[in-house]
């Protein structure tokens, strides 16, 4: 659980690095952009919804689902605030949507390998 945690605090570091990095002046390089938002959340989401399973293990996974996409959320806005900051960087209220897409992707990905993987063991035990 401590290594999931650290991979998430890592992740979260790795994604303010990025919002730090002066954006491209080529207004076509929007489309780019807004991936980049959608795969980070998505990783981070996963990253998170692994560490909260490590946790709560006896906790039904869909009761992650909500709380998990607030924290994005919540992270997308600070992560346009801290932007709307820095004299070469702006905020972009369309980023977080494309933050809370990549989070619901990050989290239908999370619970479909929590399945899978919960579904593991039976399948090998009743092979045997």
């Amino acid at each position: 659980m401590r290594l999931r945690l650290l991979l998430a605090l890592l992740w979260l570091g790795v994604m303010a690095g990025l919002a730090s990095i002066p954006g491209p002046d080529d207004p076509s390089s929007g489309a780019i952009a807004n991936a980049v938002h959608a795969v980070q959340y998505a990783v981070f989401t996963i990253i998170v919804f692994s560490l909260a399973r490590a946790a709560l293990p006896r906790l039904p996974g869909r009761v992650l689902l909500v709380p998990i996409l607030g924290l994005a959320l919540l992270v997308g806005a600070g992560q346009e605030w801290y932007q709307s900051l820095l004299p070469y960087r702006s905020a972009d209220p369309v980023d977080v949507l494309f933050d809370a897409a990549g989070a619901v992707a990050g989290l239908t990905l999370g619970t479909a390998a929590s399945a899978l993987w919960q579904r593991r063991p039976q399948r090998q035990l009743a092979a045997g």
